[in-house]
C-alpha cells in the first residue's frame, strides 16, 4: 500500500450541505409542492421545450425562484440571472439585459430571469417592456414578484401570469416527511402534521423543523416551538412593558410578527382594526428609521394604537 497523507475530508458547505432549505431544494418539477393546475401548465411547457414570457406572483416560499431555475436549466437556452431587488435600475436594463438579449446565439432562446422584479424602478420596467416587445423572436423573460400590483400593466399584459399560493397542505407534509426520511430522522406523523399545518411558507416550515431537531434532538411538535403568543404580546403592549417587549425581539422575528398578526385579527371591530393598522404603518414604520431602537419604537407605537381600541 502506498504511503501518504490521508485525504482531508471536505468541510460541509453551510448552505448546500447543512441547511435543509438548500440541501433539498427541488431540481425537478415533480419534486415541487404545487397546485395541480400549475403543475399541468409547467409540465406542458417542459414537454414542448418552450416557454412564453412568464410572470410568477405569490408570497415568499411559494416556489417562484425554484420553478424559474428548473425551467431555464431544462430548456435549450442561454440564461442571465439577476436579482432585481438589487440590480433594479434603468442602467441594468440598457446594459446587462440589453446586451444579453441582442447577442446572437446557437441556442433556441436567450432567457432572462429577473427575481423580485416588483422591486424594479418604473423607468426600468418601462425599458424592460420595450425589450420584451422588441426581441420576442430570440428572448424570453421570466419574472417573479411578491406583489403583483408593483409590476406595470404593460409588462403584465405581455407575460403569461402564473399565480402561486402557499403550497397545498398535503404537499407540505409530503415534502417534510421526505426530507426527514432522507436525513434518517424518525418522527411521529402527528408531529410532522403540526409543521405542515402551521407553516404555509415551505422555507419556513423546513427551517423551523430543522431548528427544532437541532435544539431537541428530535422533531417535537411545532406547538412546542418558542413562539410569541398574541395574548402575551397584548398584555405587554397594554402595560407598556418595554423590557418584556425587548426580550421578545431576541426571539425569531417571524414569531414576533406572527404574534402581531394574531393580535391584529383579534380586534373584533373592522374600523378599529383599520385604525390600528393605519397608526402602526403611518407612525411606527415612518418614524422607526429615526430612533435609536427601531424595534422598541415600533412596539411602542403598537401600544399607543391599542389605546384607541
Amino acid at each position: 500500500m502506498a504511503k501518504g497523507k490521508a485525504a482531508k475530508a471536505k468541510a460541509p458547505d453551510v448552505l448546500t450541505d447543512i441547511l435543509w432549505t438548500e440541501k433539498y431544494r427541488p431540481t425537478k418539477l415533480e419534486e415541487l409542492a404545487l397546485e395541480s393546475d400549475n403543475r399541468a401548465v409547467l409540465s406542458a411547457y417542459l414537454a414542448a421545450g418552450e416557454i412564453p414570457h412568464l410572470l410568477m406572483a405569490g408570497p415568499p416560499g411559494a416556489g417562484k425562484t425554484t420553478i424559474a431555475r428548473i425551467l431555464y436549466r431544462a430548456l435549450d437556452c442561454r440564461y442571465l440571472v439577476l436579482n432585481a431587488s438589487v440590480e433594479r435600475g434603468i442602467d441594468v436594463v440598457r446594459g446587462k439585459i440589453g446586451t444579453f438579449v441582442t447577442a446572437m446565439t446557437d441556442a433556441r432562446f436567450n432567457i432572462v430571469f429577473l427575481d423580485e422584479a416588483d422591486a424594479m424602478t418604473s423607468d426600468a420596467q418601462t425599458g424592460l417592456r420595450n425589450l420584451i416587445e422588441a426581441y420576442a423572436d430570440r428572448a424570453r423573460f421570466i419574472l417573479t414578484a411578491n406583489k403583483l400590483f408593483r409590476i406595470i400593466g404593460a409588462i403584465q399584459s405581455r407575460c403569461q401570469l402564473l399565480t402561486l399560493g402557499p403550497p397545498p397542505f398535503k404537499e407540505r407534509y409530503r415534502i417534510l416527511a421526505s426530507v426527514l426520511e432522507r436525513e434518517g430522522i424518525t418522527a411521529e406523523v402527528p408531529a410532522i402534521l403540526t409543521y405542515a399545518e402551521r407553516y404555509p411558507d415551505m422555507r419556513r416550515m423546513l427551517w423551523q423543523a430543522q431548528r427544532m431537531y437541532l435544539a431537541r434532538g428530535e422533531l417535537a411538535p411545532a406547538t412546542e416551538a418558542n413562539t410569541v403568543d398574541g395574548v402575551a404580546l397584548f398584555a405587554l403592549l397594554e402595560g407598556k412593558n418595554f423590557t418584556g417587549l425587548r426580550q421578545l425581539t431576541t426571539q425569531d422575528t417571524f414569531d414576533v410578527l406572527d404574534g402581531l398578526v394574531e393580535l391584529f385579527w383579534a380586534v373584533p371591530d373592522t374600523h378599529a382594526r383599520a385604525g390600528f393598522l393605519r397608526h402602526i404603518l403611518g407612525k411606527g414604520v415612518h418614524e422607526s428609521g429615526f430612533t435609536p431602537d427601531p424595534i422598541v419604537h415600533f412596539l411602542g407605537v403598537c401600544s399607543e394604537a391599542m389605546e384607541g381600541l
